[in-house]
């Protein structure tokens, strides 16, 4: 009987300090954010051959196979898979399948869940590549915003290895602290009944949005630099507010976070995710922003109490597509079948 290795790895919401996780700004400045990974996953499977072909399947984007590691090229088909293979450098070849629950380039990490799930895989396997959660989230790291120059930050690899909700900083030379915020079951069941989750609509790479907001800080652009400095500052607020469980204060900063955000690029926003967010915001959300680099895929909203059914209605209304989800506290995970 053959061997089969499967894992599963979050997507996540990211509350507040996106963009400070980027380079070159956490690298002289330091940068933070407060994430909560969700029960939306990137499932993967590795059986192990007995030759050397590698065969790949991504259930969004196809198959290929190849008859060994070294006939493999990134050419824009399953490069993430490519990625990972070509790391770990197997002598037997593989049979890999990949499926995402979540849509690529929609601001909820779900390429980085992808890379975090696939690379469990290959931990899980080879006993001599063991490495810790840490290792796992900087390699997935390394292989998509180094090796394949997919533009980001830091924030996405680990909250899909480490799950939950966490105050996540990042102080450069590849300084990650992941801090996990042991909320009151209250205030995680209160947060979790009153926040919506909304697909707006389809965006462009959020890598261009992501190269924007770089350009301009490297500029010393004021605008952008005093934005990310005070987006640092409102979530160390959103940290310390969820802590207290002054939830309605969390909802105020969402929307203070979402007005700074605006400022890091022309890109982030656009007329319909503005007339979605005021939709919202005149129903009963406090406050809300994108989830994600922006431009369009997701957004979130923290309802007054009771009000959140109102505006999932009227989202629904004006076209958005409303997304139930509860807390993922496991991060990643992996069995053997």
């Amino acid at each position: 009987m053959k061997m089969v290795f499967r894992s599963k790895a979050p997507v996540r919401i990211s509350f507040a300090g996106g963009g400070t996780d980027v380079s070159p700004y956490c690298e002289e400045h330091g940068g933070c954010v407060v994430s909560a990974s969700i029960d939306k996953y990137a499932f993967g499977s590795l059986e192990v051959r007995k030759d050397k072909e590698i065969s790949m399947d991504d259930i969004r984007f196809g198959s290929m196979s190849a008859g060994s590691i070294r006939d493999l090229t990134y050419d824009g088909k399953l490069d993430l898979l490519k990625a990972v293979v070509k790391h770990f450098n197997p002598e037997q070849g593989v049979n890999l399948y990949l499926r995402n629950a979540v849509q690529p380039k929609s601001g909820l990490g779900s390429s980085a869940a992808a890379f975090v799930s696939i690379i469990g895989l290959f931990t899980r396997w080879m006993k001599e590549h063991r490495i810790t959660d840490y290792e796992i989230a900087e390699l997935a790291y390394e292989l998509e915003r180094v090796e394949l120059q997919n533009k980001g930050g830091r924030q996405d690899q680990y909250i899909s290895v480490f799950g939950g909700l966490n105050y996540i900083e990042f102080k450069g030379d590849d300084f990650v602290r992941v801090n996990p915020l042991r909320l009151k079951k209250d205030y995680v069941l209160e947060l979790e009944k009153n926040l919506i989750l909304a697909y707006t609509m389809d965006r462009n790479k959020s890598g261009d949005v992501i190269e924007d907001q770089t350009k301009s800080y490297l500029s010393n652009k004021k605008t952008v630099v005093e934005a990310l400095h005070t987006t640092k500052g409102i979530a160390e607020e959103v940290h310390y507010a969820l802590r207290k469980g002054d939830l309605n204060r969390f909802g105020e900063l969402l929307d203070e976070g979402w007005t700074v955000k605006k400022k890091f690029s022309p890109l982030i926003t656009n007329k319909h995710i503005d007339s979605l967010y005021e939709l919202a915001r005149k129903n009963g959300a406090i406050g809300g922003k994108i989830s994600g680099a922006g431009g369009g895929g997701y957004m979130f909203f923290y309802c007054e109490p009771n009000k959140e059914s109102k505006v999932a209605q009227k989202l629904r209304e004006a076209g958005a597509t409303i997304v139930d989800f509860t807390f993922d506290f496991e991060g990643l995970q992996t069995w053997i079948v």
